[in-house]
């Protein structure tokens, strides 16, 4: 679909961000005939659906979920292998166990939106929004362009934003491209040595782009504690796990009781793997029922080695990244960044505390790439959307600090601690609450379950206000 000029006109309601959790809300919305609702998605980007994971185009990126567990709909867990096998029965049987290429899944949520009923009711207004305004009972929506939008209703799926080094370490003019900016990692020069800040799955991005477009410098890797993501293990064994066993225990002892399980697996001749794979849906029950000061504990001490284990990445990506580092293409390295210097010869000094030894290290290179992954604290600043609804009293960062304070299905908590009817959110924003609140089957768990309360609650549209 082609974006429209806003006018300020009312929709019932409006969805921040078109990215994959807006779409999946907005797929919902419009998958049922008999739903009315009047639904604008405002989104600046050239196309639905990309967002920051699925904005790519190089066929290397993989999605870090085999195929058959990415269906938009989790009551057809096998949308999504048709779409890549065009009905082909016989393809599709092979492509469940497979990690497509994430240019395909934003393509595979795009065909799917226009795939529904009312998709021609959908607005999509290219536009940025900068402030939402509670008046009259609706939202007032300022666009970025001077332009208003009247919703009864909005819904936050403003998804992931990358978490930025510091200024005060960087000296000078530091080349530096971000691994999200697909294009510009891949214009990094082929003979040029690379240091890349962040070992988690945007590094591997970052890595991947590099060594498909032909370079040949050096990579560096530097992170606090040196580990990068895990490999999958192909999938079997039992599929629920004994979860009840663990929302008893404390957070040590939960350690114990996992690490305990894979070694009976490892007995079995199962990977480790699998017993990660049958807590999956039972994340977000286990971070809720650890206590405040134990989550706080988690998120000190353990959440790296929960990444690596939990986040994993396809074989075949893990497999070029081992060769990269047996050809001593690639190094990883722990340790604690201090400081990025420019030089006068354009080249940069990277300065760094070893995270197992005393003094300082250094690491020359041509080009720095940041790979910190995901920011999850929200950005308060007054020019910003979120720091805009913070000065309103509509929004209160959620718990440690983490995205934004939500309660089910989604209702955004206010300044006063008051849930609010018309203000909902999902995804990235709600990671403080749910923690596993940003992968595809918690997404559209999430997105079906405020397209309900949507429907529930605004069962007829209105005029927009005066």
């Amino acid at each position: 679909m082609s974006p429209e000029s806003a006018r300020p006109s009312g929709v019932d309601v409006a969805i921040v961000g078109g990215g994959a959790a807006g779409v999946l809300v907005a797929t919902r919305l419009l998958a049922d005939p008999a739903c009315r609702l009047r639904i604008a998605i405002v989104e600046p980007a050239v196309e639905l659906a990309r967002g920051a994971a699925y904005a790519t185009g190089q066929p290397a990126h993989l999605l870090n979920v085999t195929a058959g567990r990415m269906s938009a709909f989790a009551e057809d867990p096998g949308h999504f292998v048709r779409f890549l096998s065009g009905g082909d029965a016989g393809a599709a049987d092979a492509l469940s166990s497979s990690f497509a290429p994430r240019r395909e899944y934003g393509r595979y949520l795009r065909e799917t939106l226009h795939a529904q009923p009312r998709h021609p009711a959908l607005q999509w207004l290219r536009e940025q929004v900068t402030d939402i305004e509670r008046r009259a009972g609706c939202n007032l929506l300022t666009l970025a362009s001077g332009a208003t939008l009247v919703a009864r209703a909005v819904v936050l799926a403003v998804g992931n934003t990358p978490r930025r080094i510091p200024a005060a370490r960087l000296h000078g003019a530091v080349r530096l491209a971000d691994a999200w900016d697909y294009e510009g990692v891949a214009a990094i020069p082929a003979d040029a040595d690379v240091c890349i800040i962040g070992s988690g799955l945007s590094m591997v991005d970052a890595v991947l782009s590099l060594f498909h477009g032909g370079h040949r410098g050096r990579i560096r890797v530097l992170s606090r504690h040196g580990l990068m993501p895990l490999a999958h293990a192909g999938s079997g064994g039992a599929d629920n796990a004994p979860v009840d066993a663990l929302l008893a225990l404390g957070l040590r002892d939960r350690l114990r009781l996992v690490r305990a399980w894979t070694r009976a697996a490892d007995a079995a001749g199962e990977p480790w793997q699998w017993v990660f794979d049958r807590l999956r849906p039972h994340g977000q029950a286990l971070w809720r029922s650890l206590t405040h000061v134990e989550q706080q504990r988690f998120l000190r001490h353990l959440v790296r080695y929960w990444d690596i284990h939990r986040h994993r990445i396809a074989p075949q990506v893990a497999h070029a990244l081992e060769a990269l580092r047996a050809g001593d293409r690639l190094d990883v390295l722990a340790g604690r960044l201090q400081s990025v210097e420019a030089g006068g010869d354009g080249g940069i000094t990277v300065r760094y505390r070893p995270r197992h030894g005393d003094g300082e290290c250094t690491i020359r290179a041509d080009w720095l790439v940041n790979a910190t992954g995901v920011e999850t604290h929200i950005d308060l600043r007054p020019d910003t959307l979120m720091g805009a609804l913070r000065m309103r009293g509509r929004v209160l960062p959620g718990p440690h600090g983490i995205g934004i304070a939500s309660e089910e299905p989604g209702r955004v908590i206010d300044a006063r601690g008051q849930p609010d009817p018309t203000l909902l959110v999902l995804g990235a924003m709600r990671i403080g609450t749910l923690w596993e609140s940003l992968a595809i089957p918690e997404l559209r768990g999430q997105a079906q379950a405020l397209a309900e309360c949507l429907r529930a609650m605004l069962e007829e549209p209105v005029d927009s206000p005066a």
